[in-house]
């Protein structure tokens, strides 16, 4: 178990987010519902009384996560140096501190569970632990400056 860590714009508020997401789902819920009833008005009157109806917990997909509106930086696990997620932003910790540096006035810097925490203090942390030779290396992990840069999917 790990947790990972993100910047996430200030302007996005998750309340706000998960109130739309909920209304857009409402809706999509709505729209089967009525769906469902013509359905069955329509087979109705050609004497067909059985069938399957349009079932939307196989087809509901929510539109967006917040995922969509962060960036993820990294993710500390125990027994394991801390992995560091390769993107379009930084790729070492001299660009994740440059971008961080550049903007912090837009964004937050998060853990999973939506915290605002210290950037200062998690790049301490993962300075330590990245330190610790006790401390598993991903495989499939590079990077010049001596972390484990991924390029893979985080969980």
């Amino acid at each position: 178990m790990g947790t990972n860590y993100y910047f996430r714009k200030k302007s996005v508020d998750p309340a706000h987010f998960d109130a739309i997401t909920d209304s857009l789902n409402a809706e999509h819920k709505a729209l089967i519902a009525k769906y469902n009833e013509k359905l069955h008005d329509a087979f109705s009157e050609m004497g067909i009384e059985s069938f399957d109806e349009f079932d939307d917990s196989r087809f509901f997909v929510s539109p967006f996560s917040h995922s969509d509106c962060d960036i993820h930086v990294g993710k500390i696990s125990a027994g394991w140096k801390p992995s560091m997620q390769v993107n379009k932003h930084f790729h070492s910790i001299a660009t994740l501190k440059q971008f961080y540096e550049q903007n912090k006035h837009e964004y937050n810097f998060i853990n999973e569970y939506g915290e605002v925490v210290s950037f200062e203090n998690y790049l301490q942390e993962i300075k330590e632990l990245n330190s610790d030779d006790s401390r598993k290396a991903h495989s499939n992990a590079h990077g010049a400056d001596g972390y484990d840069w991924l390029r893979t999917e985080f969980s």
